[in-house]
């Protein structure tokens, strides 16, 4: 694992290199862990770590394995990365995934990077009850996936990555 993250952090410094924002980063890394459901305490946590690692003025690496979670919670997290003041890093560890809502986050992330035997996607919405999954009307499920396939259409523009990717996930 430590491995993995070196390779990641490596990803970073070069990546930092070419952008020339290298003099602006700090002596030590930030690093945040999520290992389940995206949920307001999970967005709260991302969104404290990144201001942390804005106030050091050093990167912020999200280790990040998801399968998902509230929609809500995905994009304030995905606000706060597309805010930050400092690169933050996406790295999906491994055996780990980036389902669902963790594509969305994995997306704005500055730099993205995935361990093999990782997998990213899944990305449809679904709607979530105290039951378990319910059904909405066909209106409604219409309009929310058009929703999220704008959203993260232009989350992967803005990062420069496959648009047409990041719909069909």
């Amino acid at each position: 694992m430590r491995k993995a993250l070196f390779i990641a952090l490596l990803l970073l410094g070069f990546s930092l290199l070419i952008s020339g924002e290298v003099s602006a980063a700090g002596s030590e890394i930030d690093v945040l862990r999520v290992d389940g459901t995206i949920n307001p305490v999970v967005a709260g946590y991302i969104e404290r770590g990144i201001g942390l690692a804005e106030e050091h003025g050093s990167p912020c690496v999200i280790e990040l394995n998801t399968p998902g979670g509230l929609d809500t919670s995905m994009r304030d997290i995905v606000q706060s990365i597309l805010e930050a003041d400092v690169p933050v890093v996406v790295y999906v560890p491994p055996g780990g995934r980036a389902a669902s809502a963790g594509a969305f986050i994995t997306i704005a992330a500055h730099v993205a990077a995935m361990a093999p035997g990782t997998e990213i996607g899944a990305a449809h919405p679904v709607a979530i009850g105290t039951s378990g999954e319910e059904g909405m009307g066909e209106t409604m499920e219409e309009k929310v996936v058009n929703d999220a396939v704008a959203y993260i259409r232009s989350i992967a523009d803005l990062r420069g990555r496959n648009a047409d990717w990041a719909e069909a996930a």
